[in-house]
């Protein structure tokens, strides 16, 4: 029998995972993740026409998109997380 002190983190992670799906289905959860894109797509084109010489600017545009790749990754991990803690506290009723 698990004690409640072992299902508070796990009760945590699924709630967490339960509010980064909600947030992205809003309004503004949509425009984030939309905005990040159009970032990343914005500084891929642009490194495409970089000069492969100038390697300041091709460090800015990569960490332009490592930045907003981040956002999307961080919330795909923190679901994640909630799916595995659901999964966990499931396999512990059994």
């Amino acid at each position: 029998m698990s004690t409640d002190k072992e299902l508070s983190p796990l009760l945590k992670a699924v709630d967490l995972g339960f509010q980064a799906e909600a947030f992205l289905q809003s309004d503004i959860g949509r425009y984030l993740v939309q905005r990040a894109e159009a970032q990343v797509d914005e500084a891929v084109e642009a490194l495409k026409g970089a000069d492969p010489e100038d390697a300041k600017t091709i460090r800015a545009l990569q960490n332009t998109i490592a930045v907003a790749e981040s956002i999307q990754y961080w919330l795909a991990d923190v679901i994640q997380q909630g799916e595995n803690a659901q999964q966990q506290l499931h396999e512990g009723e059994r």
